[in-house]
């Protein structure tokens, strides 16, 4: 599976990784790029899965780093395997190709930023794998990976490779990341502060995810907001 990337790993110290699929990549990643790189001033490379050439011609013309992949009939055999998929790339392609002086930002591609981080809160997040928390589970949403859990970080990329070729399983990036990283050392970064796992119901509910480093709505209504920002807010 890790063999069939096409496309070159970035080279960047510090960078924010995110995957998405053709339709993702279209309906969200203008938001994800303009927020992030205008906010936390941090190069982005983006995996996607089966794009169209207009994307990449797209990524091109941005200068994003990024690779892709074609998905073929063997993966798609179970009923979730498309979406099992898609979420466990990034994971996959970080535990293959993180170097060991590299700090990677993972983050969902319909995830936004609000604010930009202070050099505290900088430090904080970069000083180990670093992880939110709902319900006592490591959330895959918005994660840090250092380069001291190299090794940590290909099991993971492994056994996510193993499960989506012989399982279904839908969410197998949270279940693996809860098995290799919950009994190591991290630092945890704190609902409200950083990002909220929780559906937008209320303003109340809004108020409070407005408060945080990063939006995301939980669940589907929040995705089938979609996003405000255009591919001609970003220059193309």
């Amino acid at each position: 599976m890790f063999k069939d990337v096409i496309g070159e790993w970035p080279m960047y110290d510090e960078f924010i990784l995110t995957s998405c699929d053709e339709e993702y990549f279209n309906k969200y990643f203008p938001r994800f790029y303009k927020t992030f790189t205008e906010k936390w001033q941090l190069p982005i490379h983006v995996h996607v899965v089966n794009p169209s050439v207009h994307s990449l011609q797209r990524l091109e013309k941005l200068g994003v780093s990024h690779t892709h992949c074609e998905t073929n009939d063997s993966i798609l055999k179970w009923p979730y395997s498309y979406v099992t998929y898609c979420q466990a790339q990034r994971f996959i392609l970080l535990g293959h190709k993180l170097q060991d002086n590299q700090h990677v930002i993972v983050a969902d591609v319909d995830s936004y930023a609000l604010k930009e981080p202070n050099e505290s809160q900088r430090q904080h997040l970069v000083k180990d794998m670093a992880f939110t928390t709902y319900n006592g589970r490591l959330m895959a949403t918005f994660c840090h990976f250092h380069p001291s859990r190299r090794k940590q970080a290909l099991g993971a990329a492994e056994q996510m490779t193993d499960a989506i070729q012989n399982t279904d399983v839908v969410g197998i990036d949270q279940k693996v990341i809860k098995q290799f990283f919950s009994g190591l050392p991290y630092t945890e970064l704190t609902s409200g502060e950083w990002i909220r796992h929780l559906d937008v119901k209320t303003e109340q509910d809004k108020a409070e995810h407005l408060q945080c480093l990063v939006y995301h709505e939980k669940g589907c209504r929040g995705k089938e907001k979609g996003s405000q920002v255009q591919w001609t807010d970003i220059g193309l």
